[in-house]
């Protein structure tokens, strides 16, 4: 015993209860078990264990943001190409045409009367189209002059009837003043036919191209 207390000293006895302690909390570990994902657990279990949805919570507060600098100016855009010449107070070009349509009708003009319808063109001639070279012919029988609907030889105007009952071939007539000159004028013309039967009418285009 004497030898004993000899040998036991401070250090051996920390020693020992280190021991003690490595060996009861193995133990303790290997008695429980660690959960890391709610999979090891009973639904059942988690059932009861889930609570209730907690209250929506107040807004929060709105944030300050600082205004940025202002950005600096762009570049200056590249020159446009000049644009295509307005109808108003310009002139068809020379050999360039334009078409439009024509058409009236009515049931109770009497025999020996006329009808009378005026055009304005969309782009004005720079000379007036004479008697001589306006042509008046149904759209299925061209002409030299006046090949089809939508076509002109240069310095001519050619009217294509589509339809025509109880009416003479028209006359052309300048609107641009109160003479009655026969032909166009620089910015129209007027068509005048005599009534031969009752329900008479006409109907078609024309084309003029610029001399």
């Amino acid at each position: 015993m004497n030898a004993l207390r000899r040998h036991l000293t401070y250090a051996n006895l920390a020693a020992t209860l280190a021991l003690l302690f490595a060996m009861s909390g193995g133990a303790l570990a290997a008695s429980h078990y660690l959960i890391n994902s709610t999979h090891q657990i009973s639904p059942r279990v988690l059932r009861h264990l889930k609570g209730n949805r907690g209250p929506r919570g107040a807004a929060g507060i709105q944030g300050i943001a600082i205004q940025g600098p202002g950005g600096a100016p762009g570049n200056k855009g590249q020159r446009g190409e000049p644009g295509q010449p307005g109808p108003v107070l310009s002139t068809l070009p020379s050999g360039a045409s334009e078409s439009g349509v024509y058409g009236l009708a009515t049931p109770n003009e009497a025999v020996g009367g006329v009808l009378k319808q005026s055009i304005s063109f969309r782009l004005g001639l720079s000379a007036v189209i004479a008697p001589a070279n306006i042509e008046y012919t149904p759209s299925a029988t061209p002409t030299t002059n006046c090949k089809g609907p939508g076509q002109a030889v240069r310095g001519f105007l050619c009217i294509y009837s589509a339809g025509a009952t109880g009416v003479d071939p028209p006359v052309v007539f300048e609107s641009e003043d109160s003479a009655g000159t026969k032909g166009t004028g620089r910015v129209g013309f007027t068509l005048e036919w005599k009534v031969t039967a009752a329900n008479a009418g006409d109907v078609g285009s024309y084309t003029v191209s610029a001399q």
